[in-house]
């Protein structure tokens, strides 16, 4: 039965065969699953710049000491806010519907459901070709994204605005002087 894990395993191992052109034997699978899960829920209705943007900011974060070591560390970050909820570093992880869940490549009767299939699947292109080494930062070093349509994050007004790409700005710290 496909999975959106098993999707990905499988691009891994056919990413020659299929023109990607990239060497996955240091690609770390869980580590790469993040990364496209991650992709996939923040970005998957975004053009391809706005998906390697979000892949490039969960990455800036991985490689940046004020935040965790590792992808899936970055992706599953949470912290208690002062009155006591729950933050997430990316917000559809503290969802209810998504987290700890399978992506939905699947329908409810077991046919397969080729849109997330397909959306799925672009995020781990995405994925593997930026882990893969393939694809340069495009956001200039930002670690923070929001979509200003629906949400006003005090954090934005301390660090500096990078780019905007598709519905998200893209933030990095300031320069310390």
């Amino acid at each position: 039965m496909i999975t959106a894990k098993l999707l990905l395993v499988y691009l891994l191992q056919t990413a020659n065969l299929v023109g990607l052109n990239v060497d996955t034997s240091r690609i770390d699978i869980d580590e790469a699953f993040c990364l496209a899960e991650n992709i996939y829920y923040e970005s998957a209705s975004e053009d391809i710049q706005g998906q390697y943007a979000v892949a490039s900011v969960t990455l800036n974060r991985a490689n940046d000491p004020r935040f965790p070591k590792t992808i899936c560390e970055v992706v599953r970050q949470t912290a208690t806010s002062k009155v006591g909820k729950l933050v997430c570093a990316f917000s559809w992880y503290c969802e209810r519907d998504k987290k700890g869940k399978e992506i939905p490549v699947r329908n409810k009767d077991g046919s397969i459901n080729q849109t997330e299939v397909d959306r799925f699947q672009v995020a781990s292109i995405v994925a593997i070709t930026v882990l893969g080494g393939n694809v340069p930062d495009n956001t200039n070093g930002a670690t923070h994204f929001h979509n200003p349509f629906t949400s006003q994050p005090a954090w934005r007004l301390t660090l500096k605005k990078t780019m905007r790409v598709g519905n998200h700005d893209f933030y990095k710290w300031p320069k310390v002087k």
